[in-house]
């Protein structure tokens, strides 16, 4: 016998596929109030409100004639009856098949939205007359037909843009202020090459939501519209997490235990803290293949970081540089230039998403926190050796700790790597291994990889059991597995054996091929096969992207290893190792930014490997691969007393650094490098230094500390005696004078330099007449600003173009707004223009929001709304994408300017 109820429509009760009469008016409304919270018990007072509409009898007579109510639909049904009756209530009995709801709420947790909706027949309980239940369960239930709608088409929107079109200009003509709704049509336009009609539709929704609501548009509907201004037509989808472990044993419970809390609470935001438990016990293998078996219920990516939580040889990783991270991975082009608006940004782009976000090996919840989606349908998943309880109080989280495998899942685990027949050989061998290990999973895969080698497993134990270290001890696991880890290092080959060591003197978290080398004096081609071999033994492991990392405890060891070596042998190969990152910098930035003015350094040791970039591209995603590691190589540095190299890598990571905002990692390495500098006084390095602190500041828009850093940068340019540096700071301070509105101490910064014109380079001499000029335009002298403007722009025209790319489109403006005051319209006009298409050739973003702006209020003041209008626009959408406090100003103009 089977037996089907349908709520997802018209009431329907099958039994073996034929329908069963239920009894009109009352009995309809008690069997569908029941059903839509199937397997709960509902009150008698909340079912009389249902059935009698909000209007029933007294309750005395109310309550038996439920009585009755419920036996009439009780011999109806016969046996397809589900309803049971308890001190609590009435409640319908229904198992998960039984039950469309049910299976809807289902598949909507497993991601299959399309089957899900396929389950809907019309209108929720279309021949069920009750206000009282459609105004508040049946909307309820609508909201969730409404979400998982949209989850279906957003995964639909990347292969079929064009189809979804008349789907979409249905659905928000039905629900005409869902904003998803309306991000999803300006997509699926975009995507289908009809950009006029997205911007159309993003302006009609705007203006929509203006008129009805007061509001401006949501960060889904403003992240599309910038989609399509910058005419992206593919959806960044972040694949990040990292390969399944291929030997997973013995977690099957907790495993089950994860996937339950999502079925425990369909279709909302599920956080697991504390996949928790001691190092080496399994978080992240665990993390990782729960991880994986989600991954397609969540269309919008998969993102994971590494916390480095308890990392010895590093620093924990600052949230905002993971956040950024995750912004580059979704596709965020332009990342805000503030910690709080990097923070910001990553939970507003989350929070219209479904991603699974992997945050691992977390050190405590102040780390964790920041990172959290700003809204519901993401999944965050959590490992710790902290039980973050603070994230469970007030977060909701769900706590699953992860305790040593017990013996027979320890057993299982070598089983599955070194085969049944060897362990059923030497049952005896494998109890003390196991025993040997204490159930910690990082401890038993070494064995194993020994194992591996074919020795006998009794003399393995007897070897591991003679090891003269302490033995293992799981209630401290970082200094207790030491006796593993020497018995294991002592089995690979003696070059396997000293570059493992060698690596204790790597920062982490990450090296390559060419690092090791370095660190080892060895061949790169050597140094790969050596790595190959200690990634057979389990010490170290091979990343997604072709690096290797070390687990944190075996990073530990290999440091207290390193620091047993002469100090002679350590200091040589520290040295080695920071040539390598100081000159594979040095030719990654030269290879980037050919024109910058790159300091030299002093030639590498012949055994340090330094890499050559084959072109600018690999040049910047080395220097973005690697940035982490050589802050942890400048505090090395530091350590090490090496200060003429400190200030000359922190100073090689400034320019790219900066334009891709990681301005808290760039000052904390530059900091450094200026206390390097002094302690070397070194005057050189001091400006270097300075000048670059300026620049960060000015980019925070930290005026005053930036100014002291360019006036002390200053000094040192005059105690060398260089004229071009002079004429440059004192162009930066002349700039900090001019966002300040200090317009006077521009001309009298800049003004000792013009009588020296002829002692810079041609490039300094355009750049400085250029900021010369205007200097005279921000204190109105016009004339005097026109003649110095157009002189620097000859000067540009006589030099290269990749020369000048920086300076002309500010010369440009100048000259725009030199014309306008003087009230020349069609030359400022075409300034203007000019100096926007530079800023758009270099993709210089905020500048160019930033000159668009000025477009706009000569538009106004020149009588021109419409090109006012497009100009402010696009400004909008890209300091929208900024998360720059400029979007007030902007849709201020816009709101000032007549209707198209």
């Amino acid at each position: 016998m089977i037996v089907e109820f349908r709520v997802l429509g018209p009431l329907e009760v099958l039994l073996d596929g034929v329908p069963v009469a239920v009894p009109a008016g009352r009995g309809q409304v008690l069997l569908a109030a029941l059903l839509l919270r199937p397997n709960e018990f509902v009150s008698v007072d909340e079912l009389v409100e249902r059935v009698w509409d909000g209007d029933p009898p007294d309750p005395e007579r109310a309550h038996k004639t439920l009585q009755t109510v419920v036996l009439r639909l009780r011999r109806s049904l016969g046996a397809a009856n589900c309803v049971r009756t308890s001190a609590q209530g009435y409640r319908a009995e229904v198992g998960p098949d039984q039950l469309d709801l049910t299976r809807f709420r289902e598949l909507v947790a497993q991601g299959e939205h399309g089957a899900a909706l396929k389950l809907w027949r019309g209108p929720v309980l279309a021949n069920v007359r009750s206000d009282s239940l459609h105004g508040e369960e049946v909307q309820r239930l609508v909201e969730e037909q409404v979400v998982a709608l949209e989850r279906r088409i957003d995964a639909d929107l990347a292969r079929a843009a064009d189809v979804l079109v008349p789907e979409l200009r249905s659905l928000v003509r039905e629900h005409p202020l869902r904003e998803t709704f309306w991000a999803q049509l300006v997509l699926a336009l975009h995507g289908a090459g009809r950009q006029a009609e997205a911007l159309a539709a993003y302006q009609e929704i705007r203006t929509l939501l203006a008129n009805e609501l007061g509001v401006d548009p949501g960060p889904r509907l403003r992240q599309a519209h910038a989609q399509v201004l910058a005419g992206d037509v593919s959806v960044k989808v972040p694949r990040q997490l990292p390969p399944v472990h291929p030997h997973f044993v013995g977690r099957q419970d907790e495993l089950a235990r994860l996937t339950e809390t999502l079925r425990a609470r369909p279709g909302e935001p599920v956080l697991i803290s504390a996949i928790n438990g001691i190092g080496g016990v399994g978080k992240t293998v665990l993390a990782v293949r729960w991880a994986h078996q989600l991954a397609d219920r969540f269309p919008d990516g998969q993102l994971y970081v590494n916390l480095r939580g308890f990392d010895l040889r590093a620093e924990p990783l600052d949230p905002v540089a993971a956040a950024r991270n995750f912004l580059v991975a979704l596709g965020v082009q332009d990342l805000p230039r503030s910690d709080d608006a990097v923070l910001d940004a990553c939970r507003s782009t989350l929070a219209d998403r479904r991603v699974l976000v992997l945050l691992d090996n977390a050190r405590n919840v102040e780390q964790v926190r920041p990172l959290l989606p700003g809204g519901g349908g993401s999944l965050v998943v959590i490992t710790s050796r902290s039980r973050l309880s603070g994230l469970v109080v007030r977060e909701g989280a769900h706590p699953v700790a992860l305790d040593v495998m017990d013996e027979q899942a320890a057993t299982d685990l070598l089983t599955e790597r070194i085969g049944a027949a060897r362990v059923a050989a030497e049952p005896a061998a494998v109890a003390r291994l196991v025993q040997r290990c204490a159930g910690l999973p990082l401890a038993l895969g070494i064995v194993a990889a020994r194992a591996s080698y074919g020795d006998s497993l009794t003399t393995l134990a007897d070897e591991l059991e003679g090891e003269r270290l302490r033995a293992l001890d799981i209630d401290d696991p970082e200094t207790g597995v030491g006796a593993v880890f020497s018995w294991s290092l002592r089995c690979v080959s003696d070059g396997a054996a000293r570059t493992f060591v060698a690596l204790g003197a790597h920062p982490g978290p990450e090296f390559t091929v060419e690092a090791a080398a370095s660190l080892t004096a060895v061949p790169p081609a050597r140094a790969r096969r050596v790595l190959d071999e200690l990634v057979a033994g389990s010490l170290v492991t091979r990343t997604a992207t072709g690096r290797f990392t070390l687990h944190d405890l075996l990073r530990d060891y290999a440091s207290a290893r390193f620091g047993e070596l002469a100090r002679e042998e350590r200091a040589e190969a520290q040295n080695r190792m920071f040539d390598h990152y100081a000159h594979s910098a040095l030719a990654a930035n030269l290879c980037a930014e050919p024109h910058a003015k790159w300091t030299p350094l002093a030639p590498p040791s012949p055994d340090a490997v330094v890499l050559e970039p084959a072109d600018v591209p690999s040049a910047r995603l080395w220097i973005l691969s690697e940035h982490r590691v050589l802050l942890g190589v400048l505090r090395d540095m530091v350590t090490a007393g090496a200060d003429d190299l400190v200030w000359r890598l922190a100073y090689t990571l400034h320019l790219l650094l900066l334009r891709e905002g990681q301005l808290a990692d760039l000052e904390a390495a530059e900091l450094l490098g200026l206390e390097a500098a002094r302690r070397r006084d070194d005057v050189f390095g001091r400006q270097r230094m300075h000048r670059a602190l300026g620049a960060i500041n000015i980019s925070k828009e930290n005026y005053p500390e930036a100014e002291d850093h360019l006036l002390a940068a200053l000094r040192c340019e005059q105690e060398m005696g260089n004229a071009n540096g002079q004429a440059d700071v004192s162009r930066g301070l002349a700039h900090i004078y001019e966002v300040t509105g200090q317009h006077e101490r521009m001309l009298r910064v800049l003004g000792p330099i013009y009588p020296r014109i002829a002692e810079l380079t041609e490039y300094q001499q355009a750049c400085f007449v250029g900021a010369y000029g205007r200097a005279h335009h921000r204190v109105g002298r016009l004339n005097r600003a026109l003649e110095l403007c157009l002189e620097a722009q000859a000067r540009f025209a006589a030099i290269s173009d990749a020369d000048t790319a920086n300076p002309m489109p500010n010369n440009l403006e100048t000259l725009a707004d030199v014309y306008a005051d003087l009230g020349r319209y069609a030359e400022a006009t075409a300034h203007y223009r000019a100096g926007l298409d530079v800023l758009r050739r270099m993709n210089a973003h905020l500048d160019a929001a930033h000159a668009l702006v000025h477009l706009a209020k000569f538009g106004i003041r020149a009588g021109d709304p419409a090109t006012a209008r497009e100009s402010l626009v696009e400004a909008l959408a890209l300091y929208e994408r900024l998360e720059r406090s400029d979007v007030a100003e902007v849709r201020d103009l816009l709101a000032t300017l007549p209707e198209a």
